[in-house]
């Protein structure tokens, strides 16, 4: 039985915006490198929008299921996430800099797993980076790969109406 869902933020969550893709290389390297000053923060945080057809479907899901993001990303964003997207009504957000572990490796799975009470093979994890669902198998969750945005929420949906109560 699922009851849990973990998501990947850049590509399953949000989407690039219109920004210029040479700016958010040199924006991701300075925070990286920890040398972004806030308002180069806020830029970072603001080249994405919501995938508004996943967020829609948020309310539904957080009465069914306990819901974490599992993020790659520097730190620095952390706080930001929450302020521009809101995404806490509906589910925690595990950073990979401040756990100390970065996915594909297993432990940051189990860290969100153990953050919402629920066991590895009770959870649906999605991404779109296919090079992370062996981990993810090896502990028994359910990966979607999400290749592109549409497909990815098709593929969600069509898991969730054949293998749970569940119809979206």
């Amino acid at each position: 039985m699922i009851k849990g869902i973990l998501f990947d933020w850049h590509g399953v969550l949000v989407e690039n915006d219109n920004c210029d893709e040479d700016r958010r290389k040199e924006l991701y390297s300075k925070l990286l490198q920890n040398i972004a000053t806030e308002s180069e923060i806020i830029e970072a945080v603001k080249s994405f929008k919501k995938y508004e057809k996943l967020w829609a479907i948020l309310p539904i899901l957080k009465k069914h299921f306990k819901m974490c993001v599992v993020n790659n990303g520097p730190k620095a964003t952390y706080e930001y996430w929450d302020k521009y997207y809101n995404y806490s009504p509906f589910m925690d957000f595990i950073n990979s800099e401040m756990v100390g572990v970065k996915k594909p490796n297993a432990e940051i799975y189990l860290i969100a797993c153990e953050k919402l009470g629920v066991k590895p093979h009770e959870v649906i994890y999605m991404d779109d980076n296919y090079g992370f669902p062996e981990e993810t198998e090896k502990l028994g969750m359910k990966f979607i790969h999400w290749n592109t945005l549409d497909d990815g929420f098709e593929a969600f949906k069509q898991y969730l109406n054949e293998h749970t109560d569940i119809k979206i």
